[in-house]
């Protein structure tokens, strides 16, 4: 399939969920699958952070299957492998439609397919949008980098604490534990 023209977020969406695109200023951008690593750590990270949020009423999840329409003429669609939503923001959702603005928390959990080029480009997307955090969870490197919006970026090893900020108040885990074998849920 050969596109000429720039694609829309109704037209990505028309593909239905077979596609794995993510739409980049009117792009199709394919979307691999991750390796075991890689999923393994997101899906450590949607039961931990999931718990937190869902259990204090915090706002709601999305997988690595939730779009967000991020900008308009031409279109941007995301899907990060884990997104939060605050409560405060709860408003703006269509039932059956694209989250038609940002998350309030974007996870990216690196896989041994992901380039540094698009890594930056998405990271660069984030930023112009307004995403207030982003972070992006490396497992092969244990360490974790940490967009939040009017602060520095920083960079966290294993022994450092990965923490919500004024985004998710209140949440906190050591990194280690998302790459541990013995996955132990936080008491």
């Amino acid at each position: 399939m050969t596109i000429t023209h720039l694609i829309t977020a109704d037209e990505l969406e028309a593909m239905g969920s077979d596609a794995r695109f993510e739409l980049i200023q009117g792009v199709l951008h394919e979307m691999s699958p991750s390796n075991t690593d890689s999923s393994e750590v997101a899906a450590r990270l949607t039961i931990v952070l999931g718990t937190f949020v869902y259990r204090n009423r915090l706002g709601i999840m999305t997988s690595e299957e939730g779009g967000y329409r991020i900008e308009n003429s031409p279109d941007s669609v995301i899907a990060p492998d884990l997104g939060f939503i605050s409560r405060d923001r709860l408003f703006l959702r269509i039932p059956g439609k694209l989250f038609p603005s940002h998350p309030d928390l974007a996870v990216e959990v690196l896989s041994t397919t992901d380039e540094r080029a698009d890594i930056r480009r998405k990271q660069e997307l984030y930023d112009r949008v307004g995403t207030p955090m982003v972070w992006w969870i490396d497992p092969f490197r244990r360490t974790a980098t940490i967009h939040t919006q009017g602060q520095p970026t920083r960079h966290l090893t294993e022994t450092d604490f990965l923490d919500g900020g004024s985004v998710v108040p209140g949440f906190s885990i050591q990194l280690s534990a998302l790459f541990e074998v013995d996955f132990r849920l936080p008491d």
